[in-house]
């Protein structure tokens, strides 16, 4: 008996869920306001709001600024929440009307702390209910792990997973039923978020993008200290922005035009030979140094923890510890007055990553997340300044080793973008789909996000996904993004700044 009132309990209580939750279409802006009545356990909605564009809303800027402020156009439901203590969490829900019955949960970036509006922005646009988090701290603070041992967890990897299981329950409110197809898009920061996803919480959604993601914020991080620490104490071997960039302009004078088409673009790094040395105008001081930071930073007995840049990268230094040096400062000694001049990444770097869970998700077993149908799309740009590519590359070459390459081949597709710098901007082609100004014909061709969409949903494979150059919102350049193995080639003829140019081969 006690058994069966519990049972009734419970549907009583989902009911009244539901009732909350489920108005019809013509009643959203109600709905909208009755969403902060909605009971989760460990959920507070703080806010909601209906935002009618007029005709055009223009996103919160967000933080750290971005060059793109995004435009939405379509009525939504904005609401604002915390999960847990700290967690904060933004979801954007179309109306009924526009719904796709799409979510799409959205990655932050670096360290996080802030809300992906743009991504908010483009996801609400095509009729996606979107979420952010910005996993439990904000940007602006200082030493916000130190006595919040949570924070690092939330961090790496819990808050955007509790995000994608609160939001699913939201949206399943507002609309009356749940997303037929959830969705992750992220890049860079939001790249190691998303591998988080698919290698400790395959259940939450079906299609991931990943960009840029690497292996180890920990890894960046050493380099960037490693930076810091040059310019601090051996400044004759620091290389400022300046010197880097003369350095990768060396590398692609070399290695340019080796399938007749000189465009400032190196279209197959690892075939070139390159050495700091040839650059003109560096100091034995400056190529010894240079030479260490481009290269991989190595562990005890020359174990690569983390690799090296790839031909024609115009490394990003720092001249300041920073929140680099907060990784061993803060997240490994609990300690903001730590001597950076005690750095030893043979022994720190695992350390860090240890005691910082999801800053190295390098999990080669995505079999759970493959055995219930998920799609996993990997980007990353060739010329890349912060996170190397091989990074990347090696990853996915892990996935291969473990699983098979013809089983990883049917649900893991990885894209390399010649001339493209970190998640977007370099001299080559960088929009396609992801965060940021829109292709003016977005299709499955030439947006990632429409080609998971179709590769989910319709079992269509993506292939080769063409990238666009825009100035001023037209399209100046369009080249293929190819999928690795292959290697972006020209065919000797034809006009260079067209896709139909080029093809994509194994290198």
């Amino acid at each position: 008996m006690a058994q069966v009132r519990r049972n009734r309990n419970a549907l009583l209580a989902a009911a009244a869920l539901v009732s909350i939750a489920a108005p019809a279409a013509a009643q959203a802006a109600t709905a909208c306001d009755q969403l902060t009545a909605l009971r989760i356990p460990d959920v507070r909605i703080v806010r909601t709001t209906e935002v009618k564009p007029d005709p055009v809303w223009m996103a919160p800027q967000a933080q750290p600024p971005s060059s793109y402020i995004a435009p939405v156009r379509h009525p939504f439901c904005r609401v604002e929440g915390v999960i847990e203590d700290e967690i904060g969490f933004e979801i954007w829900l179309p109306t009924a009307a526009n719904w796709t019955g799409r979510m799409l949960g959205t990655g932050n970036g670096g360290f996080a702390g802030f809300f992906r509006y743009e991504g908010l922005a483009r996801g609400v646009e095509r009729g996606f209910a979107s979420a952010s988090t910005d996993t439990g701290h904000k940007i602006s603070e200082v030493n916000w792990p130190i006595g919040h041992p949570r924070r690092l967890e939330n961090y790496g990897h819990r808050a955007q997973h509790l995000l994608a299981v609160n939001a699913k329950q939201i949206i399943a409110a507002f609309y009356g039923r749940k997303p037929d197809h959830n969705y992750f898009m992220g890049c860079s920061g939001g790249g190691m978020q998303g591998m988080n996803e698919v290698q400790k919480y395959p259940a939450d959604y079906d299609g991931i993008i990943a960009g840029a993601h690497g292996r180890s914020i920990v890894g960046i991080s050493a380099r960037w200290l490693t930076s810091a620490l040059v310019a601090k104490y051996q400044p004759a071997g620091f290389l400022t922005a300046a010197d880097w960039k003369r350095v990768a302009d060396t590398a692609t004078k070399l290695c340019d035009g080796k399938d007749g088409l000189v465009d400032g673009i190196i279209n197959d790094p690892r075939q070139c030979k390159f050495d700091i040395g040839q650059t003109p105008g560096l100091t034995p001081a400056q190529i010894d140094a240079g030479r260490k930071l481009y290269g991989p930073v190595l562990g005890r007995d020359g174990v690569v923890l983390y690799p090296g840049f790839t031909p024609g990268v115009a490394y990003q230094p720092v001249s300041e510890p920073g929140r680099a040096g907060e990784v061993f400062a803060q997240w490994l000694y609990g300690d903001p007055d730590w001597d950076f001049r005690q750095f030893d990444a043979g022994r720190d770097v695992p350390l860090a990553e240890a005691v910082a869970p999801g800053a190295a998700p390098s999990n080669p077993n995505l079999e759970p997340f493959f055995a219930r149908g998920g799609k996993l799309i990997s980007f990353h740009g060739w010329t890349d300044p912060i996170v190397p590519v091989q990074a990347t590359v090696d990853y996915y070459e892990s996935v291969q080793r473990y699983l098979g390459a013809e089983k990883t081949a049917k649900s893991y597709k990885l894209y390399l973008a010649s001339g493209m710098d970190h998640c977007r901007g370099g001299t080559g082609p960088d929009t396609f789909g992801f965060f940021g100004e829109d292709q003016p014909d977005p299709n499955p061709g030439n947006d990632m996000l429409m080609a998971m969409t179709e590769w989910v949903e319709k079992g269509i494979e993506p292939t080769r996904i063409v990238a666009a150059k825009l100035s001023g919102g037209k399209v100046t350049m369009t080249r293929p993004v190819c999928q690795w193995p292959q290697v972006l080639r020209y065919n000797g003829k034809g006009d260079p700044n067209s896709a139909e140019s080029f093809t994509c081969a194994k290198s």
